[in-house]
């Protein structure tokens, strides 16, 4: 999400469905006391939650 994927490329990712995805979005604004997306991603930049480098091919 914080790379801006839209959902259903998000649940193609993780091999999950669209709507498991929208839900993890919505409890992470819960927990966060986020109302946006953009909100969640600060909130969860804020608390080291984000990797946003690039992982290493080789991990």
């Amino acid at each position: 999400m914080a790379t801006g994927m839209k959902d259903d490329a998000i649940a193609r990712v993780l091999d999950i469905s669209r709507r498991t995805v929208q839900k993890h979005v919505s409890e992470a604004g819960s927990a966060l006391g986020a109302r946006t997306r953009f909100q969640i991603a600060l909130r969860a930049a804020e608390r080291g939650w984000l990797r946003l480098e690039a992982p290493d091919s080789n991990e």
